[in-house]
């Protein structure tokens, strides 16, 4: 049985810091001399065991060089043991970050903590270190900000830090390719899930841990407008940034460096506070992948066509054409598209809405669509004698996942740039 009560020089070792038999090894502490100031002692736990014994060396080591370099978001090492294979560290007393969300006013509090996590992972993964074991007992609240804490199963991009077959990471957090992995699994993917399922446990208040697999947008058992309101469509946005976090398939998953971009972009677009809800619950239930897809990008196309039909006082509002419509209008400027067969582009289609102004001209508002990816345009023509002419084009937004607020902020700016053009 390891010895946990070992005197550490500079430090006053208080005692277990959890009533956890299982957790002895990590220790209250204060400093020695005039601060006196609160720590967390922590000892390597496994001294029979060689590799996780390695494991913990490498954390101490790596969790100090990253204090040393002044690594933003990550809990500070306040000492380590000078030894070749360091058998202790010490780190700051820190609080829970469950517990700062627990007083959380608004979901875009929450959101914002969230952020910042999710850009210390997506910097750390840039320079090839996953944290692979992201939780809600592994993020802390210190210095006025979220921090990561507990590298013991990190990736540090050196090999054989972990057992060939050793399950990696909290099991009701982790991603599904980490559950029997082999040594060689580096989990570049696995920190975006865990973190995707932790948030969604912060926003279902009684939750202690996720529902099992993909968190299923608009399903009546993951919706977010049970527990929070204030603007629906910023809640149903961000249910779908949470599902693509989730995905099963690491190719389908978006990035921990997506993930951070796109709640910010999130962030920047739902001024509204949203609050807790304490009244009557409700959910809809899941449709199939592509026809969910499409229904939130026409959801937001209705919006953003009806907002400029009104701008430019048509009479007749916004008519909605299909890819195929035979009464459909044709675009008739020309783009950069993307080239993905021998035959030249095909899009997997289109969704169009007209906007007739008085005085003989009219706007094309098009969603073209690719995969799960969509791009939108506008065209704004004036009548001739043969039909129309084409009197100003607007180049495709930068494609961007359907449902995710990338795009629903670039279908905004472009309607916001031809809103501005035609009054």
């Amino acid at each position: 049985m390891p010895n946990y009560t070992t005197h550490v020089p500079g430090w006053t070792n208080l005692g277990p810091l959890s009533a956890d038999p299982q957790k002895q090894f990590v220790r209250e502490a204060r400093q020695a001399g005039e601060s006196g100031a609160e720590a967390v002692l922590k000892f390597r736990a496994y001294k029979s065991d060689h590799k996780r014994g390695h494991r913990f060396h490498s954390e101490a080591q790596q969790m100090r060089e990253l204090t040393l370099q002044g690594t933003a978001g990550v809990l500070p090492v306040l000492d380590i043991d000078t030894g070749a294979e360091p058998a202790w560290y010490v780190m700051p007393r820190a609080g829970m970050l469950a517990d700062v969300v627990a007083e959380a006013v608004t979901l875009q509090q929450i959101a914002g903590h969230i952020l910042v996590v999710a850009q210390t992972l997506a910097g750390l993964a840039a320079r090839g270190i996953y944290h692979r074991d992201i939780k809600p007992d592994n993020l802390f609240w210190y210095g006025g900000g979220p921090v990561l804490a507990d590298f013991g199963i990190a990736y540090w991009a050196e090999p054989g830090q972990t057992a060939e077959g050793e399950k990696l990471g909290p099991m009701w957090f982790m991603a599904p390719e980490m559950r029997a992995m082999a040594q060689e699994e580096t989990g570049r993917h696995a920190d975006v899930y865990s973190l995707a399922q932790t948030f969604a446990v912060f926003l279902h208040p009684g939750r202690d841990m996720p529902l099992p697999g993909t968190f299923r947008a608009g399903t009546e058992e993951c919706h977010l407008y049970d527990h929070w309101l204030g603007d629906p469509d910023a809640v149903h946005s961000l249910e779908h940034l949470l599902e693509a976090a989730t995905r099963y398939e690491t190719s389908d998953r978006i990035t921990i460096g997506d993930f951070a971009r796109e709640l910010d972009v999130w962030l920047a677009g739902s001024p509204t506070p949203i609050t807790r809800n304490e009244g009557l619950r409700r959910g809809w239930g899941p449709q199939d992948e592509g026809d969910r897809d499409r229904a939130e990008t026409r959801r937001i196309m209705i919006r953003a066509a009806g907002s400029l039909a009104a701008s430019v006082g048509s009479p007749d509002g916004a008519r909605e054409y299909r890819l195929g419509d035979p009464d459909g209008p044709i675009l008739l400027g020309s783009y950069e598209l993307p080239q993905v067969d021998p035959d030249g582009f095909e899009t997997d289609g289109e969704l169009n809405f007209i906007i007739v102004h008085p005085g003989g001209r009219r706007t094309i508002l098009c969603a073209v669509f690719l995969g799960r990816e969509v791009s939108f345009t506008a065209e704004v023509h004036r009548a001739a004698t043969d039909g129309w002419e084409l009197d100003r084009q607007w180049p495709l937004t930068p494609w961007a996942r359907m449902r995710l607020p990338s795009a629903a902020q670039a279908l905004h700016a472009l309607a916001g740039q031809v809103q501005q053009m035609e009054t």
